[in-house]
């Protein structure tokens, strides 16, 4: 007959109890964790996306993706193909990893303009899009927060000189290069 020593005996019983006990509480986190990383950071940043029902953070991350030029569908707050491409197709313009995924270094790239003010609500801050502008050296005429002809011209003017598409479009890249001439720009938004 084999003994086992007390100090043997402690283990198996611990290591018994950790898989009885605790692994299947925590256990599926922990191998989602370790078997699909971004999928597990999405789910603590959005929280759990279940299937035709709305998430506030979902419809959050639809509503910056179409402020940047992305095409997430429906802002509805239901996680679909359509903001999957849209996630992936930004995680590309962004030399992120592309896991269609809102992992964190996804979330804190579609975050960062919001953290700047650029971006108030669901809707691009015109006003500061004019100030930031006139620090660059253009101008958009007042700042007055209305997209005006002026203001148009201006965003072109600056996008030729920051080597972007000159569209007259305020999308991410624009928004990324305008943040530098903010009074105290965000150091998220330096590339």
């Amino acid at each position: 007959m084999i003994g086992f020593s007390p100090k043997a005996v402690r283990i198996v019983l611990s290591v018994s109890f950790v898989l009885t006990v605790c692994f299947p509480s925590a256990g599926c986190d922990i191998l989602y964790r370790l078997l699909h990383k971004e999928g597990a950071e999405e789910r603590e940043l959005v929280g759990e996306i279940v299937p035709m029902q709305k998430n506030d953070t979902v419809e959050e991350v639809q509503a910056l993706l179409k402020i940047y030029g992305y095409s997430p569908g429906k802002i509805d707050g239901k996680m679909g193909m359509q903001t999957r491409d849209a996630v992936e197709q930004f995680q590309r313009d962004n030399g992120l990893k592309e896991t269609r995924f809102v992992d964190r270094a996804t979330w804190e790239k579609l975050a960062v303009l919001k953290e700047s003010d650029l971006v108030v609500g669901r809707k691009v801050n015109v006003k500061l899009v004019q100030e930031a502008l006139k620090r660059a050296g253009f101008d958009p005429g007042p700042a007055d927060g209305k997209m005006g002809k002026k203001t148009q011209n201006a965003i072109m003017a600056f996008q030729r000189s920051a080597g972007l598409t000159a569209d007259g479009r305020i999308g991410y890249q624009t928004l990324c290069a305008l943040a530098e001439y903010l009074p105290a720009a965000a150091p998220a938004t330096r590339n």
